[in-house]
């Protein structure tokens, strides 16, 4: 069988701040086979890994992070708010984690913006390190995913879908997945765990994509998505999930 994929979700935000050199070192050096990051674009055009769209949360700053040069992101601290051995870390650039970790993993980048110059300077990035194989590019921006292999068929795409609202079944939520995944052309497809049905994993492979598992933490989720048949997930929780995959694994050879 093939081994379903470890991704660490923000790097391996157990043991540092997320998003930052040492949650990716963190990461690789425990064995993760893919890094989750989130990239946005600065005020002067740069490509800035944070998570969330604001700044102020892992940081000692204020307003949109694509509001802001490269060197007022650069010059604050994004390590203090984690533990104070942290203190002064800084926000890496897309092309400093690229030039650090490139062909040491995986990488799943989460776009953060909506502009098709945004996207091209991300795609340049992973051309200019020659990682195209090694990525898969996702965004909420949906219009973006169509233009992705306009520019380098070799890249893999892939959104996400999240828990449904109370007011629709359930088969309802799945078929409306599996008819978006088919008109973005994504090639993966990132469920909640409460998507993920022996069928439905199924139903996917049939048709070629990737069934991802998102944010896997709890044993008991991790273990379940696992036998249903998922190819790879994320986790916050990455010892936990590697040690569960690889019992998983043994248990299959």
């Amino acid at each position: 069988m093939n081994k379903p994929l470890v991704v660490a979700s923000r790097g391996d935000v157990e043991s540092a701040p997320e998003n930052t050199i040492p949650a990716f070192e963190s990461a690789i050096s425990k064995g993760a086979d893919g890094i989750e990051l989130d990239v946005h674009p600065t005020a002067d055009g740069e490509l800035i890994v944070h998570h969330f769209y604001n700044l102020g949360s892992t940081d000692n700053g204020e307003g949109l992070v694509s509001e802001h040069t490269l060197a007022e992101l650069k010059s604050l601290d994004s390590g203090n708010w984690f533990a104070t051995e942290f203190t002064g870390e800084k926000k890496p650039t897309l092309s400093e984690v690229f030039e650090r970790y490139g062909g040491e993993a995986r990488f799943e980048i989460d776009m953060k913006d909506s502009k098709p110059a945004f996207l091209r300077k991300v795609i340049e990035e992973v051309e200019r390190f020659n990682l195209a194989g090694e990525i898969e590019l996702t965004t909420a921006h949906y219009p973006l995913l169509k233009y992705v292999k306009e520019h380098n068929p070799q890249l893999r795409t892939g959104t996400f879908f999240y828990q449904p609202p109370d007011w629709m079944p359930f088969r309802l939520t799945q078929k409306h997945i599996f008819d978006w995944a088919g008109l973005l052309g994504i090639d993966v497809v990132h469920l909640n765990t409460s998507l993920i049905t022996a069928e439905f994993v199924e139903k996917l492979h049939r048709s070629g994509f990737i069934v991802y598992g998102s944010n896997l933490n709890l044993t008991e989720q991790i273990r379940r998505c696992l036998e249903l048949g998922i190819d790879s997930f994320s986790t916050g929780r990455l010892e936990r999930a590697l040690r569960i995959r690889d019992e998983f694994v043994q248990s299959r050879t």
